[in-house]
């Protein structure tokens, strides 16, 4: 780690002092260390994203993740441009889910040191504890001498252990909602290729007992949490010519019941999960697609059940 910081070190001093006058910087550095109770993939998504950032730092930002890309982000979004945040400042380098450099400069308070052409530089170390554990090491480098630079360090003192505060309370309410959520509560429907579907429906009408409509048939049951409450799970059988399964080269698609559609779209794009569209709501609920890790394509609903009782055809209880 030792070596891997000097590296990081050497290559903001590289940036920093590209067309700038020689500078005497000091060895003053600001550390800050936090363990968050979440994956090294989520806390690497809060730190390189658009989105991320905007989870727990600023109310807005500009960011490419690409060395001398913008890192930019806006706390005084009703100032003058230029005077709304980081303006200016750059992504140094980084090595993923190890760490993350940027330069950094004064807030627009510290008007003197804001418009001197120097900026210091943050080093943002990660390190994976567990599975739902990752420490963060920030580490803010690259000051000058001087009253008005004292002032600036003794701001960002107070401000880092702000910002990680607000990482570690944004980090627990997303682990409150996670956990009081459900994800899948049971099979929606079952949907699957053949080569008559016309033929087989009836087939398992015949056979079978199924009261076979359009779309197949439903099967009607008693939710768990409130016997009072009916739920259902569709049967279809699809021609095979059809493209609803696409991209999946699949046979088959499975269709899983969920709550809070919406929620747990987001929670999932922060997973890395494959979203393969977006989510469209009828009178009978809200469906959208992902795809899951072997490529196969799976529609999740959130089931408006009374509504869904008025529209299925073939009902088999």
């Amino acid at each position: 780690m030792k070596k891997l910081f000097i590296l990081i070190f050497s290559i903001a001093i590289y940036h920093q002092s590209i067309g700038q006058t020689k500078m005497e910087i000091t060895d003053k550095q600001i550390v800050k260390t936090r363990i968050i109770n979440q994956s090294l993939d989520t806390v690497w998504w809060q730190w390189t994203t658009h989105e991320g950032l905007k989870s727990f730092f600023g109310s807005d930002n500009t960011i490419e993740l690409k060395p001398n890309g913008a890192f930019e982000i806006y706390f005084l979004m009703n100032n003058p441009v230029g005077l709304r945040g980081s303006e200016g400042c750059k992504v140094l380098s980084y090595l993923p889910k190890k760490y993350f450099s940027f330069s950094w400069n004064a807030p627009p308070q510290f008007e003197e040191v804001r418009k001197s052409d120097h900026k210091t530089w943050v080093v943002v170390e990660f390190a994976a504890i567990s599975e739902q554990q990752t420490e963060i090491r920030l580490t803010h480098l690259g000051w000058l001498d001087g009253e008005k630079w004292n002032e600036v360090y003794t701001y960002f003192m107070d401000a880092w252990d702000m910002v990680l505060n607000n990482l570690s309370k944004h980090t627990a309410k997303e682990t409150a909602i996670k956990q009081t959520s459900k994800k899948v509560t049971g099979i929606g429907g079952v949907f699957f290729k053949c080569k008559d579907p016309i033929k087989l429906k009836e087939w398992y009408k015949t056979h079978l007992g199924f009261n076979t409509g359009e779309y197949g048939t439903t099967f009607e049951w008693r939710q768990a949490t409130d016997s009072t409450k009916k739920g259902f799970t569709q049967w279809s059988p699809f021609a095979e010519t059809t493209h609803y399964f696409g991209p999946s080269t699949q046979d088959f698609m499975m269709n899983y019941r969920v709550e809070n559609l919406e929620q747990l779209v987001e929670q999932l794009k922060k997973e890395g999960v494959t979203i393969a569209d977006t989510i469209e709501t009828y009178e009978y609920g809200k469906f959208v697609h992902i795809i899951d890790v072997e490529g196969n394509k799976v529609e999740l609903w959130e089931a408006y059940d009374t509504e869904y009782e008025k529209i299925n055809g073939g009902l088999t209880k």
